[in-house]
């Protein structure tokens, strides 16, 4: 990987961080998510969660930057319009049209989100006995976050 991908990588990373922790502080969803069984982390082990939490944002970032590295790349390339051509080509019409690669990186990034997100929270939620509340927060929260990764990628590659 170039230099010079390393920069929206840790942009996007911190950005997933600042969302999650506003997504779950009392300014907004924290005090439903509490109420919903979540517990806060301890302050004396604070530190380590945030510093684990970073290293898988980082890797998160990671991916989310190489899919849309390969979806922007691949913009130009004549696709078949049947089955997973079809959503594929979804993701770059509009960026081909309008030659913009902040809407690619949201679209990939709302890809990714539904399709490697969603179905583990999900199983989960059904099979743990998990709280639905509680998916729904984490599942919108996660989107969010990934939203805010994919705009740092876009604004600084």
């Amino acid at each position: 990987m170039h230099a010079q991908a390393y920069m929206p990588i840790l942009a996007a990373a911190a950005a997933e961080i600042a969302v999650g922790m506003l997504w779950y502080s009392d300014h907004l969803f924290g005090p439903m998510w509490k109420k919903s069984g979540g517990k806060p982390a301890n302050s004396k082990d604070f530190n380590t969660k945030l510093a684990m939490h970073a290293v898988v944002s980082v890797l998160m970032a990671t991916a989310l930057y190489i899919a849309i590295s390969i979806f922007q790349k691949t913009q130009t390339a004549v696709y078949a319009q049947e089955g997973f051509g079809r959503v594929f080509s979804f993701f770059l019409e509009d960026g081909i049209k309008t030659n913009n690669s902040l809407i690619c990186s949201m679209k990939t990034a709302g890809f990714l989100w539904l399709g490697f997100v969603v179905p583990p929270k999900a199983m989960c939620t059904i099979w743990g006995s998990h709280n639905w509340t509680k998916f729904m927060i984490g599942a919108s929260g996660k989107l969010v976050g990934m939203l805010a990764m994919a705009a740092a990628i876009a604004s600084l590659s």
